[in-house]
């Protein structure tokens, strides 16, 4: 996982946020006892949040990665996911269902992400697990700090949690111990393919400071140190896993400070 600087929403989902969840307000409003009883869901959602400008935007927020797990999308996207469900919330680890979901944030530009279509529907589904219930908000009034067990990529720093040892997540914290095992972050899809390209970085990191250890100078491998230092952009797949890989790397002190954390950033 790294951090997601999404910026601002599409004008077009900008108006439809305002118009549709106004009208889930107002209805909720008009019928609040039954909302509270669950006698009355709110199922129906529009399409706003799939429209193509909000996918493209994602993908480009994203560099094409998935949300969670930093794997290249190959097709594989899932509908646009909500980080908080929008239509029910399962209670964690059982899956009973309780309604309402944060149906005011079903069209909110920072609820909505694209992720693996396999981690949506195999691990995120409509889970959205609290540390502590009781600060769960309920309703479109309700303002409760809600303590999220799972780590908010567009506002938190995910490698304060998870960083990488070789091509394997380990936790930082119990946030990031939960949610390496909630999002299957050591499936076998992403273990072949981080260490497919962890040891490719490694073998070109080797050869370079086996050059350098030799007495070639640097410039010698200005393109093997430029390549090295791409995979650790937030475009690249896993540069996650690279940076931890490069951290206090001398060829590339420049990009990276010694806790592997871009310097430009």
């Amino acid at each position: 996982m790294i951090k997601i600087f999404k910026g601002g929403a599409p004008c077009e989902l900008v108006q439809a946020n305002y118009k549709l969840t106004n009208e889930m307000i107002l209805e909720f409003e008009t019928y609040e006892m039954d909302f509270v009883s669950g006698k009355k869901t709110f199922t129906n959602f529009a399409d706003a949040y799939k429209m193509v400008p909000v996918k493209l935007a994602l993908i480009q927020a994203q560099y094409n990665k998935c949300c969670f797990s930093e794997a290249k999308f190959n097709g594989d996207y899932s509908d646009v996911e909500h980080f908080r469900p929008k239509g029910r919330i399962d209670s964690w680890p059982d899956g009973k269902p309780s309604y309402p979901g944060y149906y005011w944030l079903a069209y909110d530009w920072s609820n909505l992400f694209l992720c693996k279509k396999r981690v949506n529907t195999s691990e995120k589904r409509n889970f959205f697990p609290l540390d502590d219930e009781s600060t769960r908000n309920k309703f479109h009034f309700s303002n409760n700090n809600e303590k999220t067990l799972l780590i908010d990529i567009s506002n938190e720093d995910p490698r304060k949690h998870i960083r990488f040892e070789k091509s394997q997540p380990v936790p930082l914290s119990e946030r990031g111990r939960f949610n390496i095992k909630f999002f299957n972050l050591r499936h076998p899809e992403f273990v072949d393919a981080r260490r497919i390209k962890f040891e490719l970085l490694k073998t070109i990191k080797d050869l370079v400071d086996k050059g350098l250890a030799e007495g070639k100078d640097a410039d010698h491998f200005k393109s093997q140190i430029e390549l090295l230092g791409s995979h650790a952009l937030p475009s690249a797949e896993f540069s996650s896993m690279a940076r931890d890989l490069l951290k206090g790397w001398p060829p590339l002190a420049s990009v990276l400070d010694s806790d592997g954390n871009l310097l430009s950033s």
